[in-house]
């Protein structure tokens, strides 16, 4: 019997074995290790045991390159090979380790208890198995029992990571004979044990010395439990049993993610979380349900592989980019795809986990790709553009680099974009130009950019020996898109040869488009649109808009423009026919359809009883962008049933139209004008981007929004700025309206930190509230590029960057409430898809209105027409057609004046509104100032209303009242003016359709 001072000691050296204070379990040992006193067997066997973990302990390696090709998984005809490293040991022998076998081959000559046996047989295999000598570990264990000892009264607790070394050695050295089933039994039955004797609360890996494994260079050489648990999936993947080794692997995952320190493990982490990514990429296939079942679980690794990524890998120096963070992001994208991940919600955590991989590889154009394709899905226009303009530059040093290998006929650096992925990147950017931004000068470039890249690279490379050919699909959309922004520009020009020479453009890379890919639908539809607005071939039109709508039949704009064209033709029930069809198919139409609203209620009661500012309404029947669509064909629908059934025909479709208002566009207006960018999404999800850590997948914890960086221009968090703040010193400002001149930075104190600029002088337009911002105009900005090299203060002023840290002072402060519900008369909304929603919305709430006030008018109802425009104008103040309307009924009334001040003011909302122009023209005809109509009608006709009849029909009839009181010399040659002036207006009024064509345009 042990005296009580030695259970005490027991106890001591049982908890230092435990947490693996090994010089404390010595020191305590040697107290028990004296001659003749009882225990000085157990105390030599833990000298020896704390002898091996002090030596090794002092052992330098590297997990990084240990378990460099951990977890590669290869399918053969002999089933699936996953390789899975042995733990790292020392390959010969030291002294060290020959002299602790001796020792303790010295202290098995001793008579033991069957406690110090089991402890000696184990510490003995121990030093086998790390001095390489597996088949003398392998004797050493295989006679012990597979089941764990009873709790002793040496070592009650350390016992268990004993018997977890001990079948862990077994385990391992039945792979090492190809025992795999005996070595998957080994793992599953130490764990299953170990469980059974923890509490629910334990924790089942612990690292010991976790201060001292907190740095990865330290980490113990094997810790059995985790051990156990990664070579027990490891094994069940090896036998063939790929769901029961994705289920461990996801165990092994779950465990390590709640491990301390977080860090422990980590890159044998990496490499087991990006294996089972694999696996469920492979499990998944392409089955659905199985792609919406695994939808969580997917996006939930992807976070975690880049928060390993981040533990793992240091900021990227100069031209480096992490390999590892690059497979991962093209591994996310893929994986969102895969799992139908385009939810709002969803997209930010993919870009989360892009934005963290800008930092890690601080700009790569690979990663970038992928964030202008998520960005302008998520619908954040102005961010994908900065994102975009990014890209080109990065990509255009690179290209620099392949034609010089081009040029010497040197190999090109696989780590560069491909020629392929910088067009289809291109192809984005340039959609993205023209639909979204409404900029085609801007998409011009873009793909003017894509064709000399074409063209560069088929010189250099003729028979594409290095380089591989472009497919025509990518030739394809370029043309496209080329072709879309040149009949664009055709529709802006104001001088007739120069959008004679757009449209000859336009038609002949539309047509080019369609031949490279004839199931490009896009192609057919966009030279359907520029045959309808810029010829007027209403054939050629009609044909092209059906194969556009053969290639889709889902997509409604190639329907609308079929509608539009037979209205140009004057067949209104073949119109209605196709309106009719196409609604049907829609998945707005049960909205369109069911909505019948008490028939005994007027038309303003039942407009108002729906409730369009309701925060409860929503979208159930689609995306509110297909709604956008459906909603206009609806429009059309009314418009030509008036025109065919009579107008008291259309006023009765107006209480659905509304009802369709209400589903259409509930959400976007119930939404109100919240800002609706990624960085105010991020800050409301609680996502901070540059600050995820290991340590927050234990409970899935995101950093606190309030770290991201407030632009000092909009006061709103920044993404980008958040970013650029740890990466950039120095900078230019850019804005959306122009370059400004480099600002005077200086160095911080706080290393991290910019220093703002000194304070511009006082202002008589300068804020008075300390703290907000001195301008209005929002500014965001991803991170661009690296600083030069040398003493230069700024980035050279030809890379568009929009990080900033200084506040600009100017004189329209004053219009800054307060930092996040900026609000400025001069700046225009932020391009983001609910901006554009919260502008559909106002605009077709306008235009419902505006029809029904133009069916009052042609009742005669003229008071009802007013108040219809009143409501018009209280949808959207702006409205240059609500203005007009309201002249236009000013000037029935015989208000000339006020129906001037109308036009003037639509006029000067909008240059190019024909409607309000010709008004103002006629207005002034009416006045007796008919030089003055004159000369408005031929600048209308000679610019944008050279397709209007309308404008026609007037220029005809004043050369005709101005020919009859001029001589007979003159007055030949202007009744022919007015005579060709009137035949034109004919012709163009029997093709006119019953809603322009340029509605269409996206």
């Amino acid at each position: 019997m042990l005296s009580s001072r030695h259970q005490s000691v027991l106890k001591e050296i049982d908890a230092a074995r435990c947490v693996g204070s090994w010089s404390t379990a010595s020191a305590l040992a040697a107290k028990l290790a004296k001659h003749g006193s009882p225990g000085h067997v157990f105390g030599s066997i833990v000298s020896s045991e704390a002898e091996l973990e002090e030596y090794l302990a002092k052992v330098e390696w590297s997990p990084q390159e240990h378990w460099s090709d951990d977890g590669i998984m290869q399918r053969s005809s002999n089933g699936v090979r996953v390789t899975a490293r042995y733990p790292m040991n020392i390959s010969s022998s030291p002294k060290q380790l020959e002299a602790l076998e001796k020792r303790l081959q010295k202290i098995g000559k001793h008579t033991l208890s069957d406690e110090e046996a089991y402890q000696l047989s184990v510490v003995t295999a121990k030093v086998y198995f790390y001095g390489s000598k597996f088949e003398q570990c392998q004797a050493a264990v295989d006679s012990l029992a597979t089941t764990i000892p009873d709790e002793g009264a040496m070592s009650p607790v350390y016992v268990r990571q004993l018997y977890m070394a001990q079948m862990v050695m077994r385990g391992i050295t039945a792979e090492m004979h190809g025992g795999m089933d005996t070595a998957h039994s080994m793992y599953d039955t130490a764990l299953v044990t170990l469980k059974e004797r923890l509490s629910s609360q334990a924790a089942l890996v612990v690292p010991r010395g976790s201060a001292a494994g907190a740095e990865k260079s330290h980490e113990e050489l094997v810790n059995w439990a985790e051990e156990a648990l990664y070579r027990r999936a490891m094994a069940s993947l090896a036998q063939d049993n790929i769901d029961r080794g994705t289920d461990e692997l996801a165990v092994y995952i779950r465990v390590m993610d709640n491990v301390t320190p977080a860090t422990f493990r980590v890159f044998r982490r990496l490499r087991a979380n990006r294996l089972h990514m694999q696996l469920e990429r492979q499990s998944i296939g392409t089955d659905s349900s199985a792609a919406t079942q695994a939808k969580e679980r997917v996006m939930a690794s992807h976070r975690r592989q880049m928060a390993l990524l981040k533990a793992t890998y240091a900021f990227p120096r100069a031209n480096e980019a992490h390999a590892e963070v690059l497979a991962e992001v093209d591994g996310a994208a893929r994986d969102w795809e895969l799992v139908r991940a385009f939810s709002r919600v969803e997209s930010l955590r993919l870009l989360e986990v892009l934005y963290e991989a800008v930092f890690l590889t601080f700009n790569s154009p690979q990663v970038l790709r992928h964030l202008v394709h998520v960005l302008v899905r998520f619908g954040d226009y102005h961010e994908a553009r900065l994102a975009f303009v990014t890209y080109r530059e990065l990509v255009e040093r690179q290209l620099e680099r392949v034609k010089k290998a081009l040029g010497s006929g040197s190999k090109i650096d696989s780590g560069l974009e491909s020629v392929n992925n910088i067009l289809r990147t291109v192809v984005v950017g340039a959609r993205l130009f023209l639909v979204h931004l409404d900029s085609a000068h801007d998409c011009l470039s873009v793909v003017h950019f894509a064709n000399d890249l074409i063209d560069d690279v088929e010189a250099r490379d003729p028979d594409h020996q290095i380089i591989p050919p472009v497919p025509e699909t990518i030739r394809a959309q370029v043309a496209l898109w080329k072709g879309a922004a040149h009949g664009r520009l055709a529709q802006r020009s104001r001088e007739p040869s120069n959008r004679a020479d757009h449209h000859c453009a336009a038609l002949q890379l539309l047509r080019q488009a369609a031949e490279l890919n004839p199931q490009l639908y896009e192609a057919h539809y966009f030279l359907a649109l520029e045959l309808a607005l810029g010829t007027r071939d209403i054939a050629a039109a009609t044909a092209a808009a059906k194969q556009a709508a053969a290639l889709d039949a889902t997509r409604l704009d190639a329907w609308h423009l079929l509608v539009l064209l037979s209205t140009a033709r004057k067949d209104y029930a073949k119109a209605l026919q196709i309106c009719e069809v196409a609604m049907r198919q829609s998945v707005w139409w049960p909205a369109y359809n069911e909505s019948q609203p008490d028939a005994n209620k007027s038309e303003e009661s039942v407009a108002h009883s729906h409730a369009l500012h309701d925060k409860d309404a929503k979208a159930p029947m689609g995306s509110v962008d297909a709604g956008m669509d459906f909603f206009g064909l609806a429009m059309t629908h009314m418009a030509i049933e008036g025109r065919h059934h009579g107008f008291d025909t259309s006023l009765d479709a107006q209480p659905r139209l509304f009802a369709l208002y209400a589903s259409v566009f509930g959400s976007v207006v119930a939404a109100g004008d919240e800002s609706d960018d990624v960085a105010s999404a991020m800050e409301a999800a609680g996502i901070s981007i540059g600050l995820l850590a290991v340590g927050d997948l234990r409970t899935g914890h995101h950093t606190h929004p309030s770290h991201l960086v407030p632009s000092q221009a909009s006061g709103r968090p920044s993404l980008a700025r958040s970013l650029a703040r740890s990466v950039f010193s120095k900078h230019t400002r850019f804005s959306s309206h122009g370059e400004y001149p480099p600002l005077p930075f200086s160095a911080s104190e706080d290393a991290g930190e910019v220093a703002d600029v000194p304070k511009l002088p006082d202002h008589p337009g300068q804020s008075d509230h300390p703290g907000q911002p001195d301008q209005p105009k929002r500014q965001r900005s991803m991170p661009h590029l690296r600083a030069p090299s040398g003493d230069g203060s700024v980035l050279s002023a030809d890379i568009p960057t929009e990080a900033f840290f200084d506040k600009h002072g100017g004189g329209r402060s004053s219009t800054v409430t307060h930092m996040h519900s900026n609000r400025s008369v001069y700046s225009t909304a932020v391009a983001t898809r609910q901006s554009h929603q919260r502008a559909q919305a106002r605009r077709a709430l306008c235009s419902l209105w505006l029809a029904t006030g133009t069916a009052f008018v042609a009742l005669q109802r003229l008071d009802e027409a007013g108040g219809a425009v009143a409501e018009a104008l209280a949808a959207w103040p702006e409205s240059p057609e609500a203005l007009t309307m309201r002249g236009q009924l000013a000037a029935a009334e015989g208000q000339h004046v006020m129906a001037l001040n109308e036009f003037h003011a639509a006029v000067a909302l909008e240059a190019n509104n024909i409607r309000a122009a010709v008004a103002l023209a006629c207005v002034e005809h009416e006045l007796g100032r008919r030089d003055v109509a004159l000369g408005l009608l031929k600048n209308i006709t000679r610019a944008h209303g050279w397709c209007d009849p309308e404008a026609w029909y007037w220029l005809g009839r004043l050369e005709h009242e101005l020919a009859l009181e001029c001589d007979s010399d003159a007055r030949t040659q202007m009744l022919r003016r007015a005579l060709k002036y009137s035949s034109y207006a004919l012709e163009l009024e029997s093709s006119q359709p019953v809603r322009p064509f340029s509605i269409l345009r996206p």
